[in-house]
């Protein structure tokens, strides 16, 4: 191994692999996730389809077949070399894009989001970025992901006005060569400095002179089959579930609980940029205070920042209220993503850490896909969210009471050998 990919100015090798993850989950959340409704009045117009059916046919599906995918993405990621999986999620995530320059039908584009796009989402995404980080650090986990994450937060301010102008100037087919080509810019990156785990580089985990202690599997799981077994595995779904499912709701209605008091348009839609800079402080905020308190405590951290929001918008919030609340919001939905990563990081070791967060994927998907239309269900019954905060927030409590219950055994055994990747 050249001695140039051990060291980089005496900075730990690790940070590089951050650094890919952050361009990861830049152009797979800010590609997929971030780019639903961007899509949806082109493919409307070309397709003569309502925009529910291309929703239906796009973000649905994906979410659907990202959903039953990601439990065998986390598997293979735990099995067989990452570096190899991300280059093919990479390759079906920039060939799907190419292939909807050349689509003719709507089912068409569906069906390359449930092959193309949904690969790319779990082998190029969140969970393969989150895994990386994870394989190279321990100690610092907490913090690594949360700089990782930011790359989520670049991808979905970034990449939907670039895409739109692209849209309005050049038409939708062009918008997603151009994506196509991005993606496939950033895999020579990928191929050439990405690294599976520190012993590649004769190095230990977070750059320390001695491999430090982690606890294998504070859960005592060894397989997929005791990981389903594991309390553990399910109160930590629970309590993130409700989490992404409670931030997620008051997102998507934020907007029209500003136009129903009185606020433009425009100018309500401020509230997603102080929602997304608050996200990028919550994601290094959270990530931070996991390593310094414990993944426990710092749980607490989105949970109660999610509350806050819920506090501050009950009755008839003015402006001023709703940009309180957009700051909470965001610093709920980004402090949550490394606070799960080092969840599953505590509990379950670096060997089962992408098998882990692949199946909880999967279960996340019922209460976030539930908890908007609810909330907007409730307005439109009642003419007041109050009720749908008041449920949400009883959901938070059930979230706050199970942190108790995530307090590993005392005889968990350190983890000594290294992550097992071909």
């Amino acid at each position: 191994m050249p001695a140039a990919l051990r060291t980089s100015g005496g900075l730990y090798y690790g940070w590089v692999i951050v650094g890919l993850a952050f361009m990861m989950q830049a152009l797979a959340s800010g590609g997929i996730n971030a780019l639903f409704g961007v899509f949806a009045v082109p493919f409307s117009d070309s397709f003569s389809a309502s925009r529910a059916q291309v929703l239906i046919a796009t973000a649905s599906v994906a979410m659907i077949a990202s959903g039953l995918l990601s439990p065998l993405a986390g598997y293979w990621l735990s099995r067989y070399s990452p570096k190899h999986l991300i280059m093919a999620g990479g390759v079906m995530l920039s060939a799907g894009f190419l292939a909807m320059t050349q689509v003719q039908a709507l089912w068409q584009i569906s069906m390359i989001y449930a092959l193309c796009w949904s690969a790319g989402n779990c082998l190029f995404g969140t969970l393969a970025a989150n895994t990386s980080v994870s394989n190279w650090f321990v100690a610092q986990r907490g913090k690594a992901l949360g700089f990782a994450a930011i790359g989520m937060s670049l991808g979905t301010f970034s990449l939907p006005p670039l895409v739109s102008w692209l849209i309005v100037d050049y038409g939708w087919r062009v918008a997603c060569g151009a994506l196509s080509g991005l993606v496939a810019l950033s895999l020579p990156a990928i191929w050439l400095w990405y690294r599976n785990k520190p012993e590649d580089l004769g190095l230990n985990v977070d750059g320390s002179a001695d491999m430090p202690e982690e606890v294998a599997s504070g859960s005592g799981a060894d397989s997929w089959r005791q990981v389903l077994s594991s309390r553990y595995f399910w109160l930590i779904t629970a309590c993130i579930s409700i989490c992404f499912a409670g931030f997620n709701g008051l997102t998507v209605n934020l907007i029209p609980m500003a136009i129903d008091q009185g606020v433009d348009p425009k100018t309500a839609s401020l509230l997603m940029s102080v929602a997304a800079f608050f996200g990028v402080i919550g994601k290094l905020a959270v990530g931070f205070s996991a390593d310094r308190l414990g993944a426990r405590l710092a749980l607490l951290l989105p949970l109660m920042a999610l509350a806050l929001a819920c506090t501050i918008l009950w009755g008839a919030p003015d402006f001023n209220r709703l940009l309180v609340a957009a700051a909470m919001i965001g610093l709920s939905s980004g402090g949550a993503i490394p606070v799960w990563g080092s969840l599953v990081g505590l509990f379950f070791g670096r060997r089962l850490f992408s098998l882990v967060m692949g199946m909880m994927n999967p279960l996340l998907v019922p209460l976030i896909v539930a908890c908007a239309p609810f909330v907007s269900w409730v307005y439109e019954r009642d003419g007041s969210y109050n009720q749908a905060l008041l449920v949400i927030l009883v959901f938070i409590a059930v979230a706050v009471s199970l942190i108790p219950l995530l307090r590993a055994p005392l005889n968990s055994a350190p983890e000594t050998a290294p992550v097992q990747n071909r």
